[in-house]
């Protein structure tokens, strides 16, 4: 249906080359061994890795040389799958970054052409390095053109919607057989989530509770007896030096391959798959390069099985490589951290407590994800249709009328996209509506800009949202100090506003204002504050309040408190 509409308005697809979009680079490669990882810092640092978005791990700023500029799409040459970067990043060895030379890219957009490219992985995998990149651009690809010639955004991004859509609709199937329609956190999984950090944990010997299990298969063809994708005969789930897909690479002849169920596959061999673990609750067999292991004296269940080889990959993933196998021999001797009981006893009944908990989390931020998206479309609709003095904020919490001893918590952030999040978990609306908080606005932003904005004295800082919530303005209204911040506590200073923070149209920002975020910006909060005499807030933190994903350098407001370093923080 969307094709046809496309094509009745005009449109039409193109075979194009993808160098008349993209230019694609070698990145700055840096070693990890000079860089600080941790989970505080904010700079993905990509590798050949295909899981995680191909994120290693994060590092602190390391220098402008080697940064790389996101809204970019990254390869790794071993794994040759790519990936959508939505903001600067470091990158290790063999890696490369395809670059738009058209205005507009967004990860849906992204996503249309990652489609493309990832069809020709296979192909560019049996090229030598430096011819990669010739091949790259030569490669053709399908694009949609508006009827005016333009490339068509709009249809890419209504595309991948569809797409969503799809998955959504059979993700709900899934839900609907696996009991997840209801993804309501029982106590026992609250209790398990709050006391993982501190759950007692006790180190077993991996060979001590687990066996490699001796799969023999009879004699058979690879090309005969192996299929890429599963049916009636070919159902056997055969785990290789596979990087992804759980480890499987193909699906072999029921009566040819032997196999196992709730087992854990260990990759030992390959170039980047080595040390890979993946949970196989399925019938699974062994084609090359792999091996499963089994619990002794005891049967798995699909969440234990998830849990202890998230350990055990956490375990050996580092240790092991194409030059150092992770052969059973070695894996068996490591040893994996794991939780127990009272008695001392490895607690089971909590690791599955745990994962279904987690299990059921993600399942329903994929459904507020999806009902905000509704939401959204459906209040578009309505501002065309009818006018309102005010228009709910994408992503804010829409309140009921409560009895008046009800306390209302402001259990949402308040998210004004690509301009000012607002964060106040567990906070009473009715401390926000009273101006009982005490809040402070956090400002990321490079060492270059942060000194001319730290000393500025006036910023008027761009808000995109036209009309705002009343949390949003309230929440504005009881910031009581501002953070200029690289997300180094060194490089943090809190500066008390001396004045009320005042939000204004672009004409009535008075002079003597420096502009901040200026783009797209529909309203300006005026901030007043003198760099010449820091806040005292005591000992702080900043890195109490990081986050990650694609609004990390968002500015955003949260609690004095959420920063300030207690006794119990240092005793940690």
């Amino acid at each position: 249906m969307l094709e046809k509409q496309f094509i009745e308005s005009g449109g039409y697809f193109e075979k194009c080359k993808i160098e008349d979009f993209f230019t694609i680079k070698g990145n700055p490669q840096l070693d990890k061994d000079d860089l600080r990882f941790s989970d505080n810092s904010s700079y993905p640092y990509f590798t050949r890795t295909v899981f995680n978005n191909g994120i290693y791990g994060y590092v602190d700023y390391y220098d402008d040389k080697h940064l790389i500029k996101g809204n970019s799409i990254a390869v790794g040459m071993m794994g040759m799958q790519f990936f959508y970067m939505a903001h600067d990043f470091y990158a290790g060895q063999f890696t490369k970054t395809a670059f738009p030379k058209f205005e507009g890219l967004n990860w849906r957009v992204a996503l249309w052409f990652i489609s493309w490219f990832n069809k020709s992985s296979k192909w560019y995998l049996g090229l030598l390095v430096r011819d990669f990149e010739k091949a790259f651009g030569e490669t053709e690809i399908i694009v949609p053109r508006n009827s005016d010639g333009s490339l068509s955004l709009t249809y890419m991004e209504s595309r991948i919607r569809e797409m969503e859509e799809s998955r959504i609709r059979e993700m709900e199937a899934y839900l609907k057989v696996a009991g997840f329609e209801n993804c309501e956190l029982t106590e026992e999984e609250k209790k398990a989530l709050m006391s993982f950090k501190t759950k007692r944990t006790k180190k077993f010997s991996i060979g001590a509770l687990y066996d490699k299990e001796d799969i023999r298969n009879s004699s058979f063809d690879k090309k005969k007896d192996t299929r890429l994708k599963p049916d009636g005969i070919y159902n056997i789930p055969l785990v290789n030096a596979k990087n992804g897909d759980n480890g499987i690479m193909f699906y072999g002849h029921k009566d040819k391959f032997a196999s196992i169920e709730m087992s854990i596959d260990i990759v030992q061999n390959g170039a980047v798959a080595t040390g890979n673990v993946y949970p196989q609750p399925q019938k699974t067999g062994v084609l090359w390069d792999a091996y499963l292991i089994k619990a002794i004296n005891r049967s798995d269940t699909r969440e234990s099985l998830m849990f202890i080889s998230s350990a055990i990959r956490k375990c050996i993933k580092k240790k092991f490589s194409y030059e150092c196998k992770a052969t059973w021999n070695r894996v068996s001797n490591e040893y994996i951290w794991l939780p127990v009981t009272s008695s001392g006893s490895i607690d089971y009944k909590f690791m599955e407590t745990y994962i279904r908990a987690i299990e059921k989390q993600i399942i329903q931020r994929v459904k507020d994800w999806r009902a905000k998206e509704i939401k959204a479309t459906m209040d578009i609709v309505k501002d065309d249709t009818e006018s309102s003095s005010l228009k709910p904020l994408f992503g804010s919490k829409q309140y009921e009328i409560q009895e008046e001893d009800v306390s209302v918590m402001v259990a949402d952030n308040i998210f004004i996209p690509y301009s000012v999040e607002i964060r106040l978990w567990d906070t009473k609306r009715e401390d926000l509506f009273e101006g009982n908080l005490d809040l402070l606005l956090m400002y990321a932003i490079g060492p270059s800009a942060r000194h001319k904005t730290e000393s500025a004295c006036k910023i008027a800082l761009g808000i995109k949202e036209t009309n705002l919530s009343a949390e949003a303005i309230k929440a504005f209204k009881s910031v009581h100090y501002i953070m200029f911040h690289y997300w180094k506590n060194s490089e943090a200073t809190p500066f008390e506003l001396t004045a009320p923070i005042r939000l204004v149209s672009k004409q009535n920002i008075p002079d003597g204002f420096l502009i901040r975020q200026e783009k797209d910006a529909k309203q300006y909060l005026l901030i007043e504050y003198n760099s010449e005499k820091p806040a005292e807030l005591g000992e702080y933190d900043i890195l109490k309040a990081q986050r990650r994903g694609s609004n990390r350098y968002i500015p955003f407001v949260c609690r004095v408190e959420n920063i300030k370093v207690n006794k119990n923080d240092r005793q940690e």
